[in-house]
């Protein structure tokens, strides 16, 4: 195998500033971004939504299974390109390894597209977008594989290291180490897979407004599917939406919050009460926001902080849809004291920013993008958030932290290191939410596992100043 090739194109080529208005163009200029840039996958989707807009229904369908599919398998299908490729997968350019993921996808993971017109299509969306040289690298390399598919092998199941595990569920190596380390080879297996399957769109009621049964007559009529999850009363998974979320009337007249069954958990832990004063200290768009603001039942007051503006100003958006009115936000760097506050709070959630190893099912770019270094990184910037919010808690108050993160040294490893140096603070074991008991473990932390909860990865400990 050679190392000495140039790349076909070289990462100047930057793709086009919009996508095409076709379902593989479009993810085409979607994967390159991501590897060209540092942009979330969510972010992009956002800002390019005019342009993906003008796709239709079955346009849309294909181009999300594109995306979201070669993302969740990019390990294992790159594992298939160096089976048959000349150079090594470094060596090849980045639009050129995007159209063979996209090729190799199309034809091990969907059987309603025929081999032959993946290849086609393969060579089409080289020519079209300035990868003509690699045409013949490309129809060769893909013709190759499907005259020999036996060329590329699993490594074998019975052995028992992370390197079977991580190509068959696509999971970074070092990912897969911990799982083993940590859960067991079976448990690890289980969780690999469950990241790789598509996740319901998983709603709230917003009681404020509409009670469960009327909601869920109105969803019934808006999507294929709509199950109510049995651990939370008034929360609902929803298949095959008819029309996009933003359209529904339902969601327009605010009777419903798309937030996943683990981040709902989190809100109930902190347990809020009418009229009391509570600090939603990392609030982003504000969905853990609006659902205190219904546990209060609309009754006392939320102060909303986050360093973007452009988030808090979405969350005020959202606010409104909901008919919420008892929430202020104001802009916050909590990487130093918080200035300004001279309230205590008799609640605060810290949502920390973390490694989002618990969202891999919504956020699959997040495999790619997180490095096994950063966590301890993100730990001690999670320490720092709490060692600078602790002060506006009341005494006999009640804090929550929470991270949509499986990995210890961001779950209980951040608990402890705060513990030790805050002495006026304990781990509080009691609350009286019911829906939590199937989720607490011996410790009183709330721990949710898509593996076995089918919900997404949350770790939350309560906690409350007793001095």
């Amino acid at each position: 195998m050679t190392t000495n090739r140039r790349p076909f194109l070289d990462r100047r080529s930057a793709p086009k500033r919009r996508p095409p208005v076709d379902a593989r163009g479009a993810a085409l200029f979607i994967l390159d971004q991501l590897e060209l840039s540092r942009v979330t996958l969510d972010d992009l989707l956002e800002g390019q939504e005019r342009q993906l807009a003008k796709l239709d229904s079955r346009d849309r369908a294909l181009f999300n299974q594109l995306v979201y599919g070669v993302l969740r398998w990019r390990l294992r299908l790159d594992s298939v390109i160096m089976a048959y490729a000349d150079r090594p997968i470094g060596k090849i350019a980045p639009t050129v390894r995007n159209i063979l993921r996209l090729a190799f996808f199309q034809t091990h993971f969907m059987d309603r597209i025929p081999p032959s017109a993946a290849v086609n299509t393969a060579v089409e969306l080289a020519r079209a977008h300035g990868a003509a040289k690699a045409t013949g690298f490309i129809n060769a390399l893909l013709r190759t594989a499907l005259r020999e598919p036996e060329r590329f092998q699993l490594p074998h199941p019975t052995d028992a290291s992370p390197n079977h595990l991580s190509l068959a569920t696509s999971t970074p190596f070092w990912m897969m180490e911990r799982w083993i380390t940590r859960l067991g080879f079976d448990e690890a297996r289980r969780l690999g897979e469950a990241i790789n399957q598509i996740p319901p769109i998983s709603v709230r009621c917003n009681r404020l407004i509409i009670a469960p049964p009327d909601l869920f007559t109105a969803l019934t009529e808006a999507a294929e599917s709509v199950t109510p999850i049995n651990a939370l009363p008034g929360a609902f998974n929803l298949i095959g939406p008819r029309v996009p979320l933003s359209k529904m009337p339902a969601f327009v007249a605010g009777y419903f919050a798309v937030q996943d069954a683990a981040a709902q958990l989190v809100s109930l832990m902190l347990a809020p009460q009418p009229g009391e004063t509570v600090l939603d200290a990392c609030a982003g768009l504000g969905g853990k926001t609006g659902h205190l603001a219904q546990l209060m039942e609309n009754r006392g007051r939320i102060v909303a902080l986050d360093h973007v503006p452009g988030k808090l100003t979405r969350l005020m958006q959202e606010a409104k849809r909901l008919g919420v009115s008892i929430i202020e936000t104001r802009r916050a760097n909590l990487n130093q004291p918080v200035s300004g506050l001279e309230t205590r709070f008799d609640r605060v959630l810290v949502d920390a920013p973390c490694s989002g190893l618990g969202v891999l099912r919504r956020n699959p770019d997040a495999k790619w993008a997180t490095r096994e270094k950063d966590i301890p990184r993100l730990a001690d910037r999670q320490v720092r958030f709490l060692d600078h919010l602790a002060p506006l808690l009341k005494t006999g108050g009640t804090l929550v932290y929470s991270v949509c993160s499986m990995e210890p040294e961001e779950n209980e490893g951040v608990i402890q290191r705060f513990l030790k140096s805050h002495t006026n603070f304990a781990i509080d074991r009691q609350t009286a939410a019911t829906e939590l008991q199937p989720f607490l473990d011996d410790g009183g932390f709330l721990r949710t596992y898509p593996h076995r909860h089918q919900m997404d990865g949350f770790f939350a400990a309560r906690l409350t100043r007793t001095r």
